[in-house]
């Protein structure tokens, strides 16, 4: 019986017989790597090539942050295991250098480059076992997706505050969320990897078998050791969440600033209380505003802030009972989406971790300062530790930044090259007003490409055992890239 093929299969099958004819120039496609050769791999998995002169390939070649631009020769699209380790094998006989996309989320465009790139955003299924609350995790599998599986279930993981961002990177770089003072770095989650090795073979990661990849995983970042496809979690009982937003004027903005740090950033601040503190702008105007989400009743959660709803001009923006999917989506927008810049705008980003208290009159400065700002987008926040962060043994995974009050960012953007300039210097000035309090390391999830001492900033002491797991596990340093593992 005649049937008709599919638009994708049949874009499939033209792109094949496009390579075979001799309609894609060998000059478009990595050297010593024939039209031939890739019509054989497109052919040999169920995904599909996208190359230079496909109509597609400007946008497919993209990062989030269009700050930063690479040109794939090749970029294979996975929809399973099975197409990873073929285009891993492919591009390891081939000698062509590969980049691992999930979301494509890395704040220093690391997930693309100029040779091939291996977007597992198609790998993203998500299965709840429920006998015993493990959940798994596809690695292209974002965050909208990841919580709207887990909404209505009761069980909860930890994930990060942006929904379009991704499992592999973000779990590998540690994994902050409005819930990780209660729950843990989402790292500290993570029960089981399934990786795909520089060799094809597909291996299992976790406390007892691999024992020594699981712990590099769990903070060493994606891109190093091996392609993640899938990742387990313990996921935790959670019904609901109350979720809630301050806001104060600039009069009493270093005040609020100040007394969260004192109070809210130590030992005597519930585990259950987590927020994001941001100090911006809205459609033009000055924003002091704290959003984050109580990890228990509505009573307790006014009960924890009550002291900065006492602080004068207090402004309760957000007071809604939710389940953890419907209010991490929530607050993605509201009270106030920010930074409110124009979509595709570039972006840069700094950031450090503060473990000395910062006076009220260093908060004013920083007020001060961001009001400076060259445009109306810039932002300062933070991420405060503590907690279940915190009490995780440091020794215990790569993700090192135990010791630590809270992150301090800032994120720039701009429109023009003489812009970036301003606003990247801007945003210097800025970070060095809050070094002296800083111990100088870097969450690896935001990765800095000015680094110079990157190695310590991002792992510390645990630098050495990351290279011996390296070249254990990715002897040829196949996987690499401008700020990989040595």
């Amino acid at each position: 019986m005649a049937h008709r093929k599919s638009p994708a299969r049949l874009a499939k099958a033209q792109r094949i017989a496009a390579l075979r004819s001799g309609l894609v120039s060998n000059e478009a496609l990595p050297t010593n790597v024939t039209a031939e050769a890739v019509a054989a791999l497109e052919a040999s998995f169920s995904g599909y090539v996208v190359t230079p002169s496909d109509p597609r390939y400007n946008k497919d070649r993209q990062e989030s942050n269009p700050a930063f631009q690479s040109f794939p020769q090749l970029i294979a699209y996975c929809m399973n295991e099975s197409d990873i380790q073929i285009c891993v094998n492919f591009a390891r006989t081939q000698g062509i250098w590969v980049a691992v996309r999930s979301g494509g989320h890395s704040t220093a465009g690391y997930s693309v480059n100029n040779g091939m790139v291996i977007d597992i955003s198609n790998v993203n299924d998500v299965y709840i076992d429920y006998s015993t609350n493990r959940v798994y995790a596809g690695a292209g599998c974002n965050w909208d997706r990841f919580n709207g599986k887990l909404n209505g279930t009761g069980l909860h993981v930890p994930t990060g505050a942006c929904g379009g961002v991704c499992v592999a990177g973000f779990v590998q770089g540690g994994g902050y969320g409005y819930t990780s003072r209660a729950y843990g770095i989402q790292s500290d989650c993570a029960t089981s990897f399934r990786v795909i090795l520089a060799s094809g073979e597909l291996v299992i990661a976790t406390s007892t078998v691999n024992s020594d990849l699981f712990w590099a995983l769990r903070g060493g970042t994606g891109g190093n050791f091996g392609v993640v496809t899938q990742v387990g979690y313990q996921a935790v009982a959670l019904a609901s969440v109350w979720g809630w937003a301050i806001s104060w004027d600039y009069a009493n903005a270093a005040q609020a600033l100040a007394l969260m740090q004192s109070n809210y950033m130590t030992s005597g601040c519930p585990d259950q209380l987590g927020y994001m503190m941001n100090i911006g702008f809205y459609q033009g105007q000055a924003v002091y505003m704290v959003q984050g989400m109580y990890a228990g009743s509505r009573a307790d959660g006014f009960n924890a802030i009550a002291s900065l709803l006492a602080i004068p001009s207090a402004q309760l923006l957000v007071d809604q009972v939710g389940t953890y999917p419907y209010m991490d989506n929530y607050l993605e927008d509201n009270p106030y989406g920010l930074p409110d810049q124009p979509d595709g705008t570039p972006e840069g980003k700094a950031s450090c971790y503060i473990n000395q208290p910062m006076p009220q009159s260093v908060w004013q400065q920083v007020v001060d300062y961001v009001a400076t700002s060259p445009n109306k987008w810039s932002l300062a926040y933070t991420e405060p530790y503590g907690g279940a962060i915190n009490r995780y043994p440091v020794g215990d995974s790569a993700f090192i930044h135990r010791n630590v009050a809270f992150d301090f960012c800032v994120d720039v953007f701009w429109q023009s090259s003489a812009e970036q300039q301003t606003m990247m210097a801007w945003m210097d000035g800025l970070m060095a007003l809050v070094a002296p309090y800083s111990n100088g390391h870097v969450y690896q999830n935001y990765p800095d490409p000015r680094l110079t001492n990157w190695q310590w900033a991002y792992f510390g002491d645990a630098y050495p055992q990351l290279q011996q797991i390296k070249a254990k596990y990715d002897p040829q340093n196949f996987f690499r890239y401008q700020q990989s593992i040595g």
